[in-house]
């Protein structure tokens, strides 16, 4: 029931309605499953995630494989029903904070990942796939029903903001009826890397195998296998990906390209 409910979150908009290639989730029909009374608290305590203000009803923390070496502070502020779920592989180093009712963290990615998280309005959602690594990132996710997506084996750096709102309303002068930049969700493809002290904004998606450069402020969509960056935005280079290397063999380039170019339905 409480996996059905994960993978039908309304934040998804349909998203995961069919398999999603490269999409991994963690494995959690064996998780253990904590609460926040006092003994649960405690030892997730012991695991390095600490929980704050976990006075609402329904908050949940799954851990396909419980161990030691997270440093996640854990805030749900007395707010309802907000779940985080980490895969085996997955270790968290950061801050979470819900600021609002049914948020979901759904995390299966690679050693430990080094982030904030803000959930702001109700019912958002954080998804980051099999093996992804973040260095050092700050997401925000502002509902209602709004979500960051980010597939398998993606990559990203040090101080990235990922943002599905600008976090204040531009309204016209001319029609008050509703402002103009309203959250809209933000879809990150299977091996995408993003380079530090990059901004994307509300709205975006990033193709397959895309490299986003250092200080690139992203505010359109980004096709696959293509090189971008600059501030205002533009196109360096297409036809090209990445690898995890520096300096990678014949054997590490082809692997890569072929995952990178793989014909799979993203959208």
């Amino acid at each position: 029931m409480l996996i059905e409910a994960i993978t039908g979150h309304p934040a998804w908009n349909g998203f995961f309605a069919r398999p999603r290639p490269d999409h991994d989730f963690p494995d959690l029909h064996a998780a253990v499953v904590y609460g926040t009374g006092a003994e649960d608290v405690a030892a997730l305590a012991a695991l390095g995630i600490h929980v704050e203000g976990g006075g609402g009803q329904g908050n949940l923390v799954l851990l396909s494989a419980p161990r030691g070496g997270h440093n996640l502070r854990l805030r749900f502020g007395g707010r309802a029903d907000g779940v985080v779920a980490l895969g085996a592989e997955c270790l968290l180093a950061g801050n979470i904070g819900f600021e609002g009712d049914g948020h979901l963290l759904l995390c299966n990615g690679r050693g430990t990942l080094h982030l904030n998280a803000t959930f702001r309005q109700h019912e958002g959602a954080l998804f980051l796939g099999r093996h992804v690594t973040v260095n050092g990132a700050d997401f925000l996710v502002e509902g209602p029903r709004r979500s960051i997506v980010v597939g398998d084996d993606a990559m990203v750096s040090y101080r990235v903001q990922i943002r599905t709102s600008d976090s204040h309303g531009i309204v016209s002068l001319d029609d008050l009826s509703a402002a103009l930049n309203p959250p809209a969700s933000i879809r990150v493809a299977p091996h995408v890397w993003i380079g530090a002290d990059t901004v994307v904004g509300r709205g975006v998606s990033i193709g397959r195998g895309a490299i986003v450069g250092l200080g690139t402020i992203v505010t359109k969509d980004v096709a696959p296998c293509t090189l971008v960056g600059g501030v205002p935005m533009r196109v360096l280079k297409e036809r090209v990906t990445w690898t995890r290397a520096s300096q990678p063999s014949r054997e590490e380039a082809e692997a890569a390209v072929a995952f990178a170019s793989a014909e799979r339905p993203e959208g």
